[in-house]
C-alpha cells in the first residue's frame, strides 16, 4: 500500500468505523424527513467537522485556513474546488463549519461512486443532503439538469470542475457539462482552491509538502454570471481565480518550509 492510499484509507475509515456517525446521520436523516431541515443540517456540518479535525489530528497536518471574504449567507450557487486525490472531501464537507456558519445548507454533485461502493455513511449522507447524482453508466441530461435546478432553489451545489482526480498539485482544465447549465441560468460560481493534499504521498516531487505537513485552504472570490457575456469568459474567470490562487499559497509552502 503506497503513502497515499494509506491515508486515504484512514480518512474514510473514520465515519465508518465511528459510531458517532451512524447514528448521527440517522438522526439527521430523521429530522430532514420530518421536515426540521436546520437542525438537520446543523448535524451534517458538525459531524463533517469532526471527520476533517480528526483526520488531521490522526495525520498530524495543519490547517491553514482563508474564508474570510466568503459569504456563505448567499444561496442558489454552485461552490468549486480543485480535485487532488479526494482527501480534500472533508474539507468541503466541513465549509459550514469552519466558516462558522453552522446553519448552511450545502450539497454536492455526486457520481456512481455513492452507490457502487455501498458506504452507507456516505449514502445516507447523500440523501440527506438531496446530493445530485450523475450516472455515467446511465447518464439522463434531462433529469440530470431538472434535479440540478430543483435542489438549487434551497441550497447551493459544491462540486469538482476538473471532474476527476487530479492526483497532482495542478490545476487541470474544466470540464464544461455542469458549468454550462450554470451559465445558461445565470448560477454564480464561488471559487475554492486546496493546497498541500499531495503531500500525503511518497512522490519525491513533492517531499518538501510532506514535511512542511500545512494544507492550505482558500476562497479564491467569486464568479458572477451577469458580469460575464458569453460562457467562455465565465469558465476561464474561474480558472484563473483558481490558478492565481494557488500560485500564490504555493508560495507559502515553499517560504514557510525554506523559513
Amino acid at each position: 500500500m503506497s503513502r497515499l492510499s494509506f491515508f486515504v484509507t484512514l480518512c474514510y475509515a473514520i465515519p465508518i468505523l465511528l459510531p458517532i456517525y451512524p447514528f448521527g446521520l440517522l438522526l439527521s436523516y430523521l429530522l430532514k424527513i420530518t421536515n426540521f431541515d436546520d437542525a438537520s443540517d446543523k448535524i451534517n456540518n458538525t459531524l463533517a467537522y469532526l471527520w476533517y479535525r480528526i483526520f488531521f489530528i490522526l495525520s498530524r497536518r495543519t490547517l491553514v485556513l482563508d474564508l474570510k471574504k466568503w459569504n456563505p449567507e448567499n444561496k442558489n450557487r454552485f461552490l468549486i474546488c480543485n480535485h487532488t486525490n479526494s482527501l480534500e472531501v472533508p474539507l468541503v464537507v466541513a465549509l459550514p463549519f469552519l466558516s462558522g456558519s453552522i446553519d448552511t445548507h450545502l450539497s454536492y454533485l455526486g457520481g456512481d461512486i455513492i452507490q457502487r461502493y455501498k458506504i452507507i455513511p456516505l449514502m445516507m449522507h447523500a440523501r440527506i443532503v438531496e446530493a445530485v447524482i450523475y450516472s455515467e453508466k446511465k447518464p439522463n441530461f434531462r433529469n440530470f439538469k431538472s434535479d440540478v435546478l430543483r435542489v438549487l432553489e434551497k441550497r447551493s451545489i459544491f462540486l469538482y470542475p476538473e471532474g476527476e482526480r487530479t492526483y497532482t498539485e495542478e490545476i487541470r482544465p474544466f470540464q464544461t457539462g455542469v458549468l454550462k447549465i450554470a451559465y445558461k441560468f445565470q448560477i454564480d460560481l464561488d471559487v475554492f482552491v486546496v493546497s498541500g493534499l499531495m503531500g500525503f504521498s511518497d512522490e519525491v516531487v513533492y517531499s518538501e509538502m510532506a514535511k512542511d505537513r500545512k494544507v492550505y485552504f482558500s476562497f479564491c472570490g467569486t464568479v458572477f454570471a451577469k458580469d460575464h457575456i458569453d460562457f467562455e469568459t465565465y469558465l476561464n474567470h474561474a480558472h484563473k481565480l483558481m490558478k492565481d490562487k494557488k500560485r500564490e499559497l504555493e508560495r507559502l509552502h515553499n517560504s514557510s518550509f525554506n523559513g
